[in-house]
């Protein structure tokens, strides 16, 4: 997987996916669920700067 250093104009990319889900209301669990991954590996792109695959950039 890409990390943010890899990958000019992600830098904020998990951190937009973390608000969002909040401003959701939506449990880390919930969304993993919604577009199919696994919770770990979205904690790794909201938290760990982890830039997924494009598809599940997509789903995001």
């Amino acid at each position: 997987m890409a990390k943010i250093e890899d990958c000019p104009g992600f830098e904020t990319f998990g951190a937009d996916v973390k608000e969002a889900r909040k401003a959701k209301n939506l449990a880390r669990k919930d969304l993993a669920e919604k577009v199919n991954t696994d919770t770990r590996y979205l904690a790794n792109i909201e938290n760990e700067g982890t830039i997924p695959a494009c598809r599940l950039s997509y789903s995001l």
